[in-house]
């Protein structure tokens, strides 16, 4: 019986860790929001609490929401590995770098090598592991201002393989009751236990404004995503 409760939660705890959610965004605009937010509170039209402050507080909500549960991975287009290079330029504007894969772009019997696998992420001031005239298949990367650099640097063994970089975008913004709600549907909830929070705070009344604040984060927890392909390919670098 204590096996059979043993792998049960065994099962449960691969399940969270290898569940890959969606970055699909939520239908609804941010009046949608408001007008839930003012049913809510009681106020169906503008009065003490402004439309200005509802969509202000909606947007905090959202950049929250993306910074807790980095819930907007996606990946950029392959960059492709140059001999001698070290630095790669990323484009767009993203709030972290979540993880970078290296393929060494073999074909066919990969049992010698693992044909794609994740580079380690190292302090920029460590990355060349006082190594830096090393070449090779790359093994640890950083980012800094907006590139990515790998070590060991590209040698022409190298050249014209791919590293697959998963970026954390920034959300564009709720600046209109129109704007779109960027986040996943799951997260709605959330934003509207943030907003009445911040209703709350204006009020004076700090108890409920606490208790909002805390169911959301306790949703931001409950669906904190690994997104894309979080769960794929583990092995060892190529040797």
């Amino acid at each position: 019986m204590k096996k059979i409760i043993l792998t049960a939660l065994s099962l449960c705890l691969l399940i969270s860790i290898c569940y890959s959610g969606t970055v699909t965004t939520s239908s609804i605009t941010a009046s949608t929001i408001i007008t839930q937010v003012r049913y809510d509170l009681n106020e169906t039209t503008e009065g003490y609490w402004k439309d200005t402050e509802l969509l202000k507080w909606t947007d905090e909500a959202v950049r929250a929401i993306v910074s807790r549960t980095r819930c907007l991975e996606s990946t950029s287009s392959g960059v492709t590995a140059i001999e001698n290079t070290r630095s790669y330029s990323i484009s767009g504007s993203f709030l972290d770098v979540e993880k970078v894969e290296y393929d060494i772009g073999l074909s066919g019997n990969t049992t010698e090598k693992t044909q794609i696998y994740d580079l380690d992420r190292v302090p920029f001031g460590k990355l060349r592991y006082k190594k830096e005239k090393e070449v090779g298949d790359p093994k640890t990367f950083s980012v800094w201002n907006n590139s990515l650099y790998v070590w060991p640097i590209p040698g022409s063994d190298q050249s014209g393989n791919t590293f697959y970089v998963y970026t954390i975008p920034l959300p564009s913004g709720v600046t209109l009751t129109t704007s779109p709600i960027e986040t996943p549907a799951y997260f709605d909830t959330a934003i509207l236990y943030y907003v009445k929070g911040k209703a709350m705070m204006k009020q004076n009344q700090e108890g409920r404004a606490s208790t909002y604040f805390q169911m959301f984060e306790s949703l931001c927890t409950r669906y904190r995503q690994d997104i894309m392909r979080r769960e794929l390919i583990q092995g060892e670098p190529a040797q």
